[in-house]
């Protein structure tokens, strides 16, 4: 099975999996730095906050021969622990400097790896790297949760 194939099917049937949840799902291209990828985005209805699933990385598993319906249980393993570890935000607190200061961090990343990013998003370059900002939001068993600033 291809790509696209793959794609239609592995969405489908995660979708009907997750119907009794209340959570909804839509593929999206998530840019992030160092990495652009089609993701499944999965989120509680009714919330702002989700988790990504990232089809390409299940497709390549796929391809090295892993068994589809594997594959799919895998994906509803990983969608049980993100939604289950979601950080409860009130995303307006992050407009408000004074609340988020504590939180902001800085990431060195390469300028030529991430050109398409850094247009979009305040940065500063320091000869080869950029500077992007983030805020991090918890630390949980090795697991980080962050935010990149675009605005």
């Amino acid at each position: 099975m291809g790509y696209d194939e793959f794609k239609e099917k592995f969405v489908e049937d995660v979708k009907e999996r997750i119907a009794d949840k209340g959570l909804t799902a839509d593929v999206r291209t998530v840019e992030k730095v160092n990495e652009t990828y089609e993701a499944l985005s999965v989120t509680p209805e009714g919330g702002n906050i989700g988790m990504n699933l990232n089809i390409d990385r299940f497709y390549s598993s796929y391809e090295d021969g892993v068994d589809y319906e594997d594959l799919v249980n895998n994906a509803m393993d990983v969608i049980d622990r993100g939604i289950s570890n979601i950080p409860d935000l009130d995303v307006n607190k992050f407009t408000d400097y004074e609340q988020m200061k504590d939180k902001l961090v800085m990431e060195v990343v390469s300028a030529e790896t991430n050109a398409a990013i850094l247009a979009t998003i305040p940065h500063k370059n320091m000869e080869d790297m950029a500077i992007v900002y983030r805020f991090m939001l918890n630390n949980h068993n090795g697991e980080q949760a962050s935010v990149l600033v675009t605005n």
